[in-house]
């Protein structure tokens, strides 16, 4: 049920450079692939809140991680444990559960944040998952041991070869889609969605996105977040109707 609350700071922690985790004591219920809208000032400056995808939600805790890329995560970053955050969510859809035993995720850079939530959904419901984890460097390729500790396989793609293969991540996950009749979760870049759409249209396999785009309203008023849809649509809401949709419904740029 969608909330407007403010939840305590548990934690604020650096976990790579340019990169924050941040703990709230839960009293939002989300579900893997939701997002929630954060007031990150007391004032009306900046105006908007900023759209922060769930890394996790345990019985007592919500957790979020989130990348500092302008003043909004910037003020979000300089906020401490004991402070209040004003928060509105749960919002947006969930990535479903299929029937399939066998799971592919496909991770790019700060892409991997919901995805952590995911894999322990996928690992509870008793899923054999393979999980390909790309970035431009070793050093975006955060929280990796976390990650592998819940996929019985694990793959690393670096564009630069600091770490894992020097290759893009879909190059990796190819022959593993090709391979398995496995249902196909990804988020990141646009290219990459693209890419790991073309995959599993091409073999096969169900596939679900999650998607980036700029959220102002949060709520499906504003029409600010709008992608081209196959089908009479022609237009839906990233907000509301997405962030997860079905690969095939999305035409990617």
């Amino acid at each position: 049920m969608l909330k407007l609350q403010k939840l305590e700071i548990i934690k604020q922690e650096s976990v790579a450079p340019g990169h924050q985790r941040l703990t709230l004591a839960k009293g939002i219920n989300a579900l893997a692939g939701q997002f929630v809208h954060v007031r990150v000032s007391e004032t009306y400056d900046p105006f908007l809140r900023r759209p922060i995808s769930v890394h996790d939600c345990t019985e007592g805790r919500l957790v979020l991680l989130y990348r500092t890329v302008g003043r909004g995560t910037e003020l979000l970053a300089a906020k401490k444990a004991g402070e209040t955050l004003d928060l509105l969510g749960p919002l947006g859809n969930s990535f479903p559960l299929t029937d399939r035993p066998q799971a592919v995720v496909v991770a790019g850079g700060i892409g991997a944040a919901p995805l952590y939530y995911l894999l322990r959904s996928l690992k509870l419901a008793g899923k054999q998952v393979s999980f390909f984890y790309g970035a431009r460097n070793e050093a975006e390729l955060i929280l990796r041991d976390e990650y592998r500790a819940l996929v019985a396989n694990y793959s690393e793609a670096t564009d630069d070869g600091s770490a894992g293969t020097r290759a893009l991540v879909t190059h990796l996950a190819a022959p593993v889609i090709a391979g398995l009749d496995a249902t196909v979760y990804a988020c990141g870049p646009s290219p990459m969605l693209k890419e790991v759409a073309r995959l599993a249209d091409c073999y096969g396999r169900s596939c679900f996105v999650s998607l980036e785009a700029q959220l102002a309203c949060g709520v499906g008023a504003c029409l600010g977040c709008v992608v081209p849809v196959k089908g009479r649509e022609k237009y839906r809401r990233v907000c509301v109707d997405g962030p997860v949709f079905a690969a095939g419904e999305v035409f990617f740029c």
